[in-house]
């Protein structure tokens, strides 16, 4: 409410005018920490939205600091691992696909040499001398090729093994705390409501971070049937003045 502008007031507002949703109640929530004054807070936004003329119920929220879970820690680790294995599997496919490349060129070399062959044959009266040249133009299957044909599955199988040795990222640890008590908290209160509105976490800058942040979306949003995800710009949307 403070950093979106107002935008999570002015939505269930404009919501109401609507016949669908005009015998809903609004319910505003804001969450407190263990310094804040509950109170007063309680006070402000009750004042702030009677000069708004919204009518609303308002109710703060404290989040004590507890300590990290079991299932937190291990919701976690699933999303980490789920995260390197996608990854694997990319990297995997371009292998794949950089192999596929390879063979067509060793089958068109090979190609090539029959034909080089087919042309020494013809104009040649000794085939001892020709089968002694196709002996020479003959593949060889060394270590290194085959380390380079099947260094993939091996990097693969390494990949696997090490998601079952990784440990999760601590700020990650605390982000999915943070959505696991905010979801526990919103499920408490409002799951039987028709629909809830949250602040939209700021997506990550670095793109390797999406399936992280989706999966921190779902945790908080998990158990509710209808949600509304709101991420404002920052300017003010609405005011005691309009």
């Amino acid at each position: 409410i403070v950093h979106d502008g107002g935008m999570l007031m002015l939505l269930p507002f404009l919501l109401k005018q609507h016949k669908v949703w005009r015998k809903c109640k609004i319910r505003i929530f804001t969450v407190a920490q263990l310094e804040d004054n509950s109170i007063q807070m309680k006070k402000d936004l009750a004042t702030f939205l009677y000069h708004l003329r919204i009518e609303a119920e308002v109710e703060v929220v404290e989040m004590h600091d507890s300590d990290i879970s079991a299932y937190t820690y291990e919701r976690t680790l699933m999303m980490e691992q789920r995260s390197q294995m996608l990854r694997q599997m990319r990297l995997s496919k371009t292998e794949r696909e950089r192999e596929v490349n390879w063979a067509e060129t060793k089958a068109q070399l090979v190609k090539d040499r029959n034909s080089m062959l087919r042309l020494t044959s013809i104009g040649s009266d000794d085939d001892e001398e020709t089968e002694t040249y196709q002996e020479k133009v003959h593949m060889t299957w060394t270590k290194d090729k085959y380390m380079a044909s099947h260094g993939h599955k091996l990097r693969t199988l390494e990949g696997f093994q090490d998601l079952l040795n990784m440990r999760p990222d601590q700020s990650n640890v605390r982000r999915m705390h943070t959505a696991v008590k905010l979801n526990e908290v919103i499920v408490n209160k409002s799951h039987e409501a028709k629909l809830v509105l949250l602040n939209m976490p700021g997506p990550p800058r670095n793109p390797e971070g999406d399936e992280n942040y989706m999966e921190f979306l779902e945790v908080l949003t998990e158990g509710l049937e209808r949600v509304l995800l709101v991420r404002g710009g920052g300017s003010e949307v609405i005011t005691i003045y309009s």
